[in-house]
């Protein structure tokens, strides 16, 4: 079975093509704010490697925030257009929640640094979220003992972490907005 792996809340695009939960064919690319040009043929690159078309596609999970505005709107629409058209799953994981289901931990609190100020989500050994998520400005951020901020993704652990988060109807996923915008302040 192949699932789909979008990820597009920073300044890279990740798209990983998992073959029963091992990854498959995977690409990385910086973009910065040039999501919107690049995301599909990164995305036709990967099937045309793998030699599969888009309808072999079985799941979809779409990391669907915090982070870039417009980048985590991009692949959320992305991932719901496929999942509608296509008729199969989708599923939603944090940009938060994939760097705390990529390494053992106790209680953790994830640290996601961006130009000014820190998204936050704190995690049980389980990778559940513990309150809500939570920006912070960097003039009143305050680092903790429990902070962890760079890792490693391990994207198998994330695709096989997917297999108990729920299938949602495409229409009802939603970007993961944890920062106010400018229009909304």
């Amino acid at each position: 079975m192949y699932t789909l792996y979008l990820d597009t809340h920073g300044t890279n695009i990740i798209i990983v093509l998992f073959k029963d939960r091992k990854v498959f064919r995977k690409s990385e690319v910086e973009t910065h704010q040039n999501h919107s040009m690049t995301i599909m043929p990164i995305l036709l690159d990967i099937l045309t490697s793998a030699g599969i078309e888009v309808q072999n596609i079985k799941e979809i999970l779409v990391t669907n925030g915090p982070g870039s505005f417009t980048g985590v709107r991009l692949g959320v629409t992305i991932a719901k257009t496929l999942s509608f058209t296509l008729k199969i799953p989708i599923k939603t994981i944090s940009s938060l929640e994939i760097k705390a289901v990529s390494f053992s931990h106790e209680k953790v609190r994830i640290v996601e640094r961006e130009k000014n100020g820190v998204f936050l989500g704190t995690f049980t050994k389980e990778n559940q979220l513990i309150g809500d998520y939570q920006y912070v400005l960097n003039k009143e951020f305050v680092e903790s003992d429990e902070d962890v901020e760079n890792v490693e993704i391990d994207y198998e652990k994330i695709v096989n972490f997917s297999t108990n988060l729920p299938s949602i109807v495409s229409h009802a996923v939603n970007p993961l907005y944890v920062k106010q915008i400018e229009v909304q302040k």
